[in-house]
């Protein structure tokens, strides 16, 4: 059976949808300002240490526990391929071919032709340095890495987060309270060992190809991601991709999917449990304008503004047009759950400001309450009062 989703359009709109076969993951609602890509930390890690990295609390976790080496901000192209400026055989190699030089001697034995190499030899005990991880120059070689930031779903619906091959050890985690928690990007790494993807393999055994973990989430709302790598010695490889409930594939670079918010411990409402049951209320702007018609004229245009955390947010502007009459005019704008916009005129007897009878108009505009991307936790309406004389 196929899940349900909905397409990710300019104006982002969400209609809850209520899973009872998958558990809801832990989403966000920052409203700091957002910046593109994740944040990379380097932690130090000792050239050849092949059991360190198979413990899953030192991958969780207790790898900041170790001297931090740095940091860059920002990245967006999340996967790694790493390869020595060198070769890992030695100078002399031998080729079982019963050939002997003119002389009668070889270097590499007696029965057997010597082949000389143009490059350096890889010293396996030897850190090398470099800036191939991110632009940062540290060893490649042996390094922890850990990348942090939020994943934007442009669909609802499950999506398979996938490493084709790991070389030396890597996880994934997705989700508030599994990955980190919301809005608190930049804190210590939480106790967590319940990854989305387990990387982690051997010194010289293998994962099978392709390991991957599938996550539920909703569009419109930020699911905390972070990817831990080690590398014990020499190469290092970690292709990341993932696959969108439409079957778009995302490989290597995640520009548009991932971003990054300064942490903000104070914001109560960032954190979204289940999403399937939260209702992001739109923007709605009521503006009245006199006109020279006789009739009372609506109408409703939809347009897309940047919200407060740099999202395309879905505005309804009404515009009600009334004649220009004496008389006190009184626009109201509510919020319902109705599918359309439902506009209805009132005329009323009220006493004015200079103490006589006053006809009032009194218009109320009923928007329905649609769910953006916007992280506005109610719908911002404005009620224009307005005297129009003749």
């Amino acid at each position: 059976m196929s899940i349900p989703h909905s397409v990710f359009s300019a104006v982002l709109v969400f209609v809850a949808l209520a899973t009872t076969t998958l558990a809801s993951t832990e989403a966000c609602l920052p409203t700091n300002k957002r910046e593109d890509g994740m944040n990379i930390n380097f932690y130090e890690y000792t050239i050849g240490d092949k059991t360190t990295y198979l413990e899953p609390e030192y991958m969780g976790y207790k790898y900041s526990d170790t001297k931090k080496l740095g940091s860059v901000r920002g990245q967006t192209d999340l996967s790694i391929y790493y390869s020595p400026p060198c070769e890992s055989t030695p100078t002399c190699v031998t080729y079982a071919v019963l050939k002997r030089d003119e002389d009668g001697y070889d270097p590499c034995g007696p029965l057997y032709e010597t082949k000389k190499r143009d490059t350096e030899y890889c010293d396996p005990n030897t850190a090398y340095w470099s800036s191939d991880l991110f632009g940062f120059y540290t060893t490649p070689t042996n390094v922890t890495v850990e990348m942090t930031g939020y994943f934007l779903p442009p669909q609802t619906g499950s999506y398979i987060f996938k490493f084709a091959t790991v070389d030396d050890s890597a996880i994934l985690s997705v989700g508030g309270a599994t990955a980190f928690d919301c809005c608190a990007q930049q804190q210590p790494p939480i106790t967590s060992t319940n990854f989305t993807i387990n990387g982690i393999k051997p010194w010289g055994g293998s994962l099978p190809p392709n390991v991957e973990g599938t996550v539920y989430m909703y569009a419109g709302f930020y699911y905390p991601m972070k990817v831990v790598y080690s590398n014990a010695v020499s190469w290092g490889t970690l292709p990341i991709s993932v696959t969108l409930p439409d079957g778009t594939a995302i490989s290597d670079d995640f520009e548009g999917y991932v971003y990054s918010f300064d942490d903000d411990l104070t914001q109560s409402d960032c954190t979204i449990p289940d999403p399937s049951n939260y209702t992001i209320t739109g923007l709605i702007t009521t503006t009245t304008e006199p006109w020279t018609g006789t009739l009372t004229s609506t109408s409703t245009e939809m347009t897309t503004v940047t919200g407060t955390n740099g999202q395309p947010t879905d505005e309804t502007v009404i515009v009600i047009r009334t004649p220009t009459s004496e008389g006190l005019i009184t626009t109201t704008t509510e919020p319902w759950t109705g599918t359309f916009t439902s506009t209805s005129t009132e005329m009323t007897t009220v006493t004015g400001t200079n103490g006589q009878p006053t006809d009032e108009t009194v218009i109320v505009a009923k928007a329905p309450t649609t769910a953006t991307s916007s992280s506005l936790s109610s719908s911002s309406s404005e009620q224009i009062t307005s005297s129009i004389t003749s």
